[in-house]
């Protein structure tokens, strides 16, 4: 049986990553929540939600609120025939390669506890080369090699 997991960015996902990633160090972190469709043990995200005024940014710390990012996720759920689903969230860091902290890890564990059993959560940790792409339940997480280093403008 093969075990391979594969995730899927669309190209507008790929941009809002861009958009957001942290080139400077007075650019403040940001994220979003991420939307797509689950096709087995594959995911395909096709909506990375933006930061919404009511989220907490700084240089080094970003907390998302619900308001702003549940009414996207609502009205793509809608017209995705009611089959395009929360996949997980993802935030930046001021890194060229991001890695996860203790706090990062805390609230992902907070999230997937919250989900059905068996149910997985994605992460992306967005870094200003490279990205950092998990997906978990309440068994544990498996990081994903990243064939797709965040190039382009």
């Amino acid at each position: 049986m093969d075990r391979k997991r594969l995730v899927v960015f669309a190209p507008q996902v790929l941009a809002v990553f861009r958009k957001y990633r942290q080139r400077f160090c007075w650019q403040p972190e940001s994220g979003g929540i991420l939307l797509g469709l689950r096709r087995g043990r594959h995911l395909e995200v096709l909506t990375a939600t933006e930061p919404s005024s009511h989220d907490k940014r700084s240089a080094f710390f970003f907390v998302r609120e619900a308001e702003g990012h549940a009414e996207v996720a609502e009205q793509a759920w809608i017209r995705g025939g009611r089959q395009v689903d929360y996949l997980g969230e993802w935030h930046t860091h001021p890194q060229t390669i991001p890695i996860p902290s203790s706090i990062d890890r805390a609230e992902w564990y907070k999230l997937v506890q919250k989900r059905p059993e068996k149910a997985t959560l994605l992460t992306v940790v967005v870094g200003a080369k490279e990205l950092h792409v998990e997906v978990g339940n309440r068994v544990g997480y498996e990081v994903l090699e990243s064939i797709l280093p965040m190039s382009g403008r």
